[in-house]
């Protein structure tokens, strides 16, 4: 959903503010309908028996009419989530107005249909489709929102609650993001929930954000799900917290070896955030002893526990063979538990993965899927990436050892269209025996072409009569 968080970066490093957008998602159609159709039979059938308002019955129609709004969500068109939104937009929508026509051939088209609105509102907003401007956002997530597209009126009520090319204006934030959930934004009816929540825009109600929570939750919203799952812990400060805080404190400080003592108390505790710290601290020698062995062990707790940072940390381990022998499959394992979390480095990691077949089948589109996802979350190198494999390039090579070894200084006109697809590499040893036949394969293929280049030359001097024509020989 459109919220502002705090999140750590790889470690505590860098508490920085973004925008996490929480995909959207739906839930299974069959469960809503059983769900309703079941709160209304039993209403129904109780009524049946003409109980008073004094009988169970009818107290509790407050219970049935969530039903009914269940059942009628059920009905509506699922939408996807803003970054996949987004994908769609680049590779559809946008291209009509970079100044072609996909329609006459000539000139860019004019946006006419809600959909080409909202998508020039995703990219004036995001930056990715021209130059960042924030006013011609707002003015097409109008014009969509005005056709009654639920993404464009939640993308609307989220520009006006944080002022993007807007007066800020929080209770007309609410008002559109009420139009969109009744239109089936998931994300919106999870923004409601805030709102009343927080008494943002509307008067505080914890009881009815805990209502909207639930139905968000319920259609999917794992926002909804994650507040709805903290409630439910019991209250009191977690085991560690103290020692991690003042852990952060003195790490902020840059007195590293006394906040690694207190990070591993916390730790030993089963802090997990702290696990992840001190792993980190492990890792690059910050305030103890470089030990990748003990990194690893602390990230492993910390992704048990489902630190998506700890998870991707930790797939990166594998991957690049540091405390632990490489395991490419375990390493891609991680970085998708990480990724499905809305980690920005999980997802690079994952796109990553499928761009070389670091453990998963190599594959260029679902490369591009995750590195949108971290693209669409300010990841740089993800966006280069994602840009660079929709425009057709050459995949490229996982590290500076594998382009040296298969380029050799060569202008290399064999690599085009090399590319392992559908293939996963185990580890680090069947990445290098493909690199090496690679390299083997375009060493072949440009021998050849050099014969045949000699060959037409032979060819033309034959042909032209001369006398110190040389034959190329045999081809290689």
């Amino acid at each position: 959903m459109f919220r502002l968080n705090s999140r750590a970066d790889r470690s505590i490093h860098g508490w920085d503010i973004q925008i996490r957008v929480q995909q959207k998602r739906t839930f299974p159609w069959t469960y809503k309908l059983v769900w309703g159709a079941k709160a209304i039979w039993r209403f129904v059938a109780c009524s049946s028996r003409s109980r008073t308002l004094k009988g169970l019955c009818l107290t509790n129609f407050k219970y049935v009419w969530p039903a009914l709004v269940a059942l009628w969500l059920a009905s509506l068109k699922a939408y996807a989530g803003l970054e996949e939104d987004m994908a769609h937009c680049q590779a559809d929508v946008w291209p009509k107005f970079y100044g072609y026509s996909l329609s006459r051939q000539q000139g860019p088209d004019t946006p006419r249909t809600a959909e080409d609105f909202y998508c020039l509102a995703i990219g004036y907003w995001t930056g990715r489709f021209e130059e960042k401007n924030l006013s011609k956002a707002a003015g097409y997530a109008q014009k969509a929102a005005d056709q009654n597209h639920p993404g464009a009126q939640g993308l609307l009520g989220f520009f006006y609650a944080n002022g993007y090319g807007v007066k800020k204006d929080l209770a007309t934030a609410v008002a559109w993001w009420r139009k969109a959930a009744a239109n089936g934004d998931v994300d919106s009816l999870n923004a409601l929930a805030v709102a009343y929540d927080e008494g943002q825009g509307v008067p505080m109600d914890k009881n009815e954000a805990l209502r909207l929570y639930r139905m968000a939750a319920q259609l999917g919203s794992k926002e909804a799900q994650q507040v709805l799952a903290a409630r439910n812990q019991p209250p009191g400060p977690k085991a560690g917290q103290r020692e991690f805080d003042e852990g952060v404190r003195l790490y902020k400080d840059k007195q590293y070896a006394a906040a690694a003592k207190l990070f591993l108390q916390a730790a030993e505790m089963g802090h997990a955030r702290a696990q992840l710290q001190i792993g980190y601290q492990y890792q690059y020698g910050e305030g103890v002893e470089v030990n990748d062995e003990e990194a690893v062990k602390w990230y492993k707790r910390a992704a048990d526990q489902g630190d998506a940072t700890a998870q991707a940390n930790l797939g990166a381990m594998y991957e690049d063979r540091k405390g632990v022998p490489d395991d490419w499959v375990e390493a891609a394992r991680w970085y998708q538990k990480s990724a499905n979390q809305g980690d920005v480095e999980g997802q690079f990691r994952l796109g990553r993965a499928y761009q070389f077949g670091i453990g998963v089948n190599q594959n260029r589109k679902l490369a591009i899927y995750w590195f949108q996802k971290a693209a669409f979350q300010g990841h740089a190198q993800a966006r280069y990436f994602a840009d660079h494999l929709l425009n057709g390039g050459f995949i490229g090579f996982r590290d500076e050892w594998e382009e040296a070894h298969v380029i050799a200084g060569k202008l290399r006109r064999g690599l085009l269209g090399e590319e392992p697809v559908g293939v996963l590499f185990k580890n680090s040893a069947e990445r290098l025996a493909y690199i090496k036949d690679l390299r083997y394969r375009v060493d072949n293929y440009e021998a050849y072409l050099d014969w045949v280049y000699r060959m037409n030359d032979y060819q033309r001097c034959v042909d032209q009569g001369r006398s110190d024509c040389i034959h190329p020989g045999p081809p290689p």
